[in-house]
This record gives C-alpha cells, structure tokens and sequence, in this order.
C-alpha cells in the first residue's frame, strides 16, 4: 500500500514512519529539511519542501498516487496564535483539495488534540461536545469539520485521532518531562507551579503503533482518542523521575510544597471506542519515562 505521510520528520511523524515502514508499506515522506541519510529503505522516499507549494511538490504527489495519507504536519508549535493556526488550517484544506481531487487516495488519517474537548475535568469522550477556546482548537476542529464533508461527498474514510499529552524519545527539550529529567539528573529544582494538575500521558510509540495499525484496517470514519485511559499528576511524574534516576524523593516534595495546590486540572481520555478496534496503550507512565532516561 502506499502511504504519503506530512510531518514526517516531527517528533511524532518519525515514530509514526518507523512503525510504518515495519509493516512493508511504500512511503511518501515529507520533509521541509532535505534528508542527509544516504542509506534510506528503499521504500521510503522523500519529498523535500513547503507543502504549500503545490506548484512544485503536486507533480510528485500525484506520481506516487497514494492510497492512504498520515496528516501529522502543523507548523509553529508551540505557536498556537491565530495568523499561525489560520496558516496550517489555510495549507491542509488546499492540501487536501489537492490529494483527493488528483489522487486516488481512499483513507485520511489526521492527528487531532485532546485540547478539542476544552476540559479541565473527568473523562473525554468523542461523543462529547468540542469546547472551542483557542485558536488552535478553532483550526484543528475546522479542519476536522472541512474533511468531514470533502471526505463524505468523495467516498474517502476520515480518521480523526484526538491524541491526549503524548510523551517520549525525540520530545522538544522544554517539554515537561524532558525538563523534569533533565533538571532532576543535575539535582536541580524544578519549577512547577501547578504539579497537582492531572493530565492524560500517552507513549508515543503506542500512538505510532495505532496510526499504523490504522492504516491496514477497515476502521469507520470517525474521531478516535488516543490516550492511557488515565490521569497522572505533574507531581507524580516528577516522583517518576526522581525514583528512577537518584532513587528518592527529595526533589520532588520541595517541588510539591513550591507549587500551587489547586486541583482544577484533572483529565483523560476514555478509551471504549479506541478499545473496539484493539488501540490499546500498553506503555506505562513508568516504563516510558524509563525508555526516555535510558535514550537521553
């Protein structure tokens, strides 16, 4: 099967790639940043550039005539203003516009945000009413609602993953647990003002493993959370950190007692729907931030 992938080289896109290019599939990968590795599998093959130049990159798109497209590409995170959330919402409807009328692309597969259903509190299910209070939602959920038609009206399956706080090897350095490693090894404190807020950590090679699986099933278009199915403190993931690298909690209490110790944060996905088709998340809060300790 071919398979076009945007965001290729993001944090998520190369851990999506990966699992990809395990199950056999030809690869289309986008790039804005020419690859140097001159040993790539044969299957995958680059495409270097702007997608919103499809003056020149539409040629290629429409050569390779793929048969599912991985939309992981939005530029400017953490940059969630409205001229650069206009931007990505401007470039993936033309881009799609593009793909679906001049390809034979028949599955969509689309990385959405937790931060959709704009609660602060309890389980999130895709049932749920989207809460609109940024401009990145705006964008995001736009965009979900312009496939929902074009995919409709042009018989292509849409699947919308809801992706909660995805964590793991090759995150940007300023996250929170790759700040929390960091600071703690060099015996540091942290500073965390809100560490009992609770959020929904998901491993990102759990989300990669279900975008692939994804793409080999005959999953009914739809939105799809992608979560651990469960809430974890900052404060707890600090305690993570800590035990694991000095093997105490030294640290993580003096960052308890200089935070805040409001709990109005507190949520995570509800996983039945995702479970039906087997997207499970066997990645432990644990286990991850060891993986992420061992690869630093």
């Amino acid at each position: 099967m071919k398979v076009f992938i945007t965001g290729s080289t993001g944090f998520v896109g190369r851990h999506v790639m990966a699992e990809v290019h395990t199950s056999g599939h030809d690869i289309l990968a986008s790039t804005l940043e020419e690859d140097k590795n001159e040993n790539n599998p044969s299957n995958i093959h680059w495409l270097y550039g702007d997608l919103a130049d499809l003056e020149s990159l539409g040629p290629a798109l429409i050569s390779f005539n793929p048969d599912v497209v991985i939309h992981l590409a939005w530029q400017g995170i953490p940059n969630y203003s409205a001229s650069i959330s206009s931007v990505n919402l401007n470039n993936s409807t033309v881009l799609f516009d593009f793909i679906i009328s001049n390809t034979n692309c028949r599955k969509i597969l689309v990385s959405g945000s937790c931060w959709e259903y704009g609660k602060k509190q309890g389980a999130c299910k895709e049932s749920d009413p989207v809460n609109i209070d940024s401009y990145f939602t705006w964008a995001k959920h736009s965009l979900n609602q312009y496939l929902s038609v074009k995919c409709d009206e042009k018989d292509v399956d849409l699947n919308w993953f809801r992706i909660f706080y995805v964590y793991g090897p090759g995150q940007r350095e300023r996250s929170l647990i790759p700040t929390l490693i960091k600071s703690i090894a060099a015996q540091g404190i942290p500073r965390i003002n809100t560490p009992l807020y609770k959020n929904d950590f998901v491993y990102v090679e759990d989300v990669a493993k279900v975008f692939a699986k994804a793409v080999d099933i005959n999953l009914p278009s739809g939105v799809y959370n992608l979560g651990s199915g469960y809430a974890t403190s900052v404060y707890d993931i600090c305690r993570i950190v800590e035990e694991q690298l000095l093997g105490n909690e030294t640290i993580s209490k003096q960052v308890l007692m200089n935070g805040q110790q409001d709990k109005k944060v507190n949520f995570w996905a509800d996983m039945e729907k995702s479970k039906m088709y087997d997207f499970t998340i066997t990645t432990t809060i644990d286990k991850g931030i060891n993986n992420m300790i061992e690869t630093n």
